[in-house]
């Protein structure tokens, strides 16, 4: 692993990104994990209606469809829909009052459902403000496996973003329509093809 001195501080460098490679893996990731523009669609007519709790916790079932979180989606049922609803509802007010990491928080009180799944509900339901923390980042960069280490990644993918919308090695149309999220997909396709240090 490289060490480089950054702002007059040594630092470990776990991984780069050039910004010219930003649009492949944005494609490989949206071929590898299909049906995150469906599951966006279904947060958008969930918070449109208020978070009806049936639908609520059919969202909560394509969330973990998706990210291939089955085991545990009968447990994270048994919540209840009207429980399900709240906590999705009150995530959602946390993001849009500007606390992402609180609506990490709120979402972690449903039962089995860890950092992983619930960065992955809070993506959906605000892919322009919130990213995923998974394993694959955490262990593979080094994100610890709490609020904190979600709040550090959420502020490095926000800078990360800044970057690229500033980059002239990106077409004009993809630095204008990038979203957080999107910055996450690429830093996770990045991370994941590492060889060099292993999950």
């Amino acid at each position: 692993m490289p060490v480089m001195e950054i702002q007059g501080r040594l630092s470990f460098v776990r991984i780069s990104l050039a910004p010219s490679e930003v649009p492949q893996l944005l494609e490989r990731h949206r071929s590898e994990y299909p049906g995150a523009d469906v599951v966006e669609q279904c947060a958008r007519r969930l918070i449109a209606a208020n978070f009806p709790p049936a639908d609520a916790t059919a969202f909560i079932e394509g969330v973990c469809v998706w990210g291939g979180g089955n085991r545990n989606l009968s447990r994270i049922r048994d919540a209840g829909d009207a429980t399900i609803a709240q906590a999705l509802k009150s995530a959602t007010d946390a993001i849009e009052s500007g606390h992402g990491t609180q609506a990490i928080d709120e979402l972690r009180e449903l039962p089995h459902l860890g950092l992983s799944f619930a960065s992955k509900v809070a993506r959906f339901l605000a892919p322009d403000k919130c990213v995923i923390l998974d394993s694959v980042i955490r262990s593979r960069i080094g994100y610890v496996a709490s609020s904190e280490g979600y709040a550090e990644f959420l502020q490095d993918c926000s800078q990360l973003l800044d970057m690229l919308r500033t980059s002239e090695s990106l077409e004009d149309a993809l630095r204008d329509s990038l979203r957080i999220s999107d910055v996450e997909a690429a830093v996770f396709m990045k991370a994941r093809d590492q060889k060099n240090v292993s999950p």
